[in-house]
């Protein structure tokens, strides 16, 4: 039987814990560029993005489990770790709790999860388009904001993301490419607090923000996913 720390690590490495805080930042960043405040209506938000997020990542290791067998046999699924069933479950799970949490706001941002939903499908079950998981990235800020909120800050979060994603495509290859596009993805959240500062000058609000790199960074060091 494995033991309980494998198992945990195991987990932790399908659902990428370090970079689900980038994903809370993104709603966040939305939230305080239009102004809101600190408050409870932000949590099923960012509960939204976690799932729908670790939802992605979770369907991209069971649509590749094939890919992975030959070129990451160490993952959680190629290694035997977690079963393909159990990954397919887990991922419908946490895409409709994702969904259910972003319907508690409303049904603008039920909308919202739904197109990140679908994006995250097409993503995974077609050819991985860079520019698609850049629009789930623009949308999970959009996620957070209301109103006729200005559109820059997620096209420049969507361009940066589909840019790291191409980068990504060359992770196999070299190591140094990996570990370049771990900490490109954490810059992130530094990118969403730079975007809170840009467009509202609100230097409180994208500490807050920028927060979130101190347990993403500590996670990803002491699960060795640097």
């Amino acid at each position: 039987m494995p033991s309980s720390r494998f198992q945990f690590r195991a987990l932790a490495q399908l659902l990428r814990l370090p970079n689900l805080f980038t994903a809370a930042a993104d709603p966040l960043a939305g939230w305080l560029i239009v102004g809101g405040v600190w408050t409870t209506e932000l949590v099923p938000l960012l509960g939204a993005s976690v799932c729908l997020y670790a939802s992605g990542v979770v369907f991209n290791d069971s649509f590749d489990f094939k890919t992975d067998s030959r070129e990451r046999p160490e993952r959680p699924l190629p290694s035997g770790a977690f079963t393909r069933a159990f990954a397919w479950t887990l991922a419908g799970a946490l895409m409709l709790a994702g969904v259910a949490l972003a319907w508690l706001n409303g049904t603008a941002a039920l909308h919202k999860a739904l197109i990140i939903a679908a994006l995250v499908l097409v993503y995974n079950a077609a050819r991985k388009m860079p520019g698609v998981m850049g629009a789930c990235r623009a949308f999970n800020l959009m996620l957070g904001m209301t109103g006729n909120a200005a559109l820059w800050p997620p096209i420049v979060l969507g361009a940066y993301v589909t840019a790291v994603t191409v980068v990504a495509r060359r992770e196999t290859e070299n190591a140094a490419v990996r570990r370049w596009v771990k900490r490109l993805l954490l810059g992130i959240i530094a990118l969403d607090a730079a975007l809170v500062v840009i467009a509202t000058g609100d230097w409180l609000g994208a500490l807050g923000v920028l927060a979130l790199l101190a347990p993403a960074i500590f996670l990803a060091r002491s699960l060795e996913m640097t």
